[in-house]
C-alpha cells in the first residue's frame, strides 16, 4: 500500500451542481470550496481575487494546494512571464505553477521561475534537472509536488484504477479533475481514502 497523499480538486470555482448556497456572495466561494476540497487550479491571469485567496491561505492551518496554470505562450514570452510573476511573487510559497509544454523551457525562463514550485507536463522528457514521472504517456517534471490534470469523465472503477496507477509517483500528489463537479470530486476523495491514500 502506497503512502501517497492525494490533494483533490478541480479547475475554477464555477461549480454548477448547487454546491454553493444560493445566497452566498461570490467572494466567499473560495473559503467555502476549501473546506471540502484540498486543491484548486486557476489560470495565473484569473478574474478571481487572488489577493483574497492568498490571504485566506495564509490565515488557515488547513492543508490546501493552489495551482496557477500558465499557457506555454505566456511561459516562453519572458517579458509577459515576468509581469505575470510580479503580481504573485509575494505569495510564491502558496502555489504551484503548472504549464503544458511541447519543448523544454529556456534557461532564461527557468531563471525567472527560480524559487517557485513548478510542474511541467510534456509528451517528451524535458531534462530540466527536476523530478520526472511518466503518467499516461505524459512526462511530469516537478520540483516539489506533481500536478496531475485530467479532463476525463470516469466511473468509479476508472477512478480507482487511475488512483492506484498514479499512487507511487510522489508522497504528495495534486490531482486536478478539470471540470468535475462536487459529487465526482467527493467520489474520487472517498475512493482514495478507502484505498488508504
Amino acid at each position: 500500500m502506497s503512502e501517497t497523499e492525494f490533494l483533490i480538486g478541480r479547475s475554477s470555482l464555477d461549480l454548477q451542481d448547487d454546491f454553493y448556497p444560493d445566497d452566498m456572495p461570490s467572494e466567499w466561494r473560495f473559503d467555502y470550496y476549501s473546506t471540502m476540497f484540498k486543491a484548486l487550479s486557476l489560470p495565473i491571469d484569473t478574474d478571481e481575487d487572488l489577493d483574497q485567496i492568498f490571504e485566506d491561505l495564509e490565515e488557515t492551518e488547513e492543508e490546501f494546494e493552489l495551482v496557477l496554470s500558465i499557457e506555454q505562450a505566456q511561459l516562453i514570452d519572458t517579458k509577459q512571464l515576468a509581469t505575470l510573476l510580479s503580481s504573485v511573487a509575494d505569495y510564491q510559497q502558496h502555489f504551484t505553477l503548472f504549464c503544458e509544454v511541447d519543448k523544454t523551457p529556456t534557461k532564461m525562463v527557468m531563471g525567472l521561475l527560480e524559487g517557485y514550485r513548478v510542474c511541467f507536463q510534456s509528451s517528451k522528457p524535458l531534462k530540466l534537472g527536476l523530478k520526472e514521472a511518466l503518467v499516461n504517456g505524459q512526462y511530469l517534471s516537478f520540483n516539489q509536488n506533481p500536478v496531475l490534470f485530467s479532463s476525463e469523465v470516469w466511473d468509479e472503477k476508472q477512478m480507482r484504477a487511475y488512483i492506484e496507477k498514479v499512487s507511487g509517483i510522489n508522497a504528495r500528489t495534486i490531482l486536478i479533475c478539470k471540470f468535475a463537479e462536487s459529487e465526482t470530486l467527493n467520489k474520487i476523495r472517498i475512493i482514495a481514502e478507502l484505498l488508504g491514500f
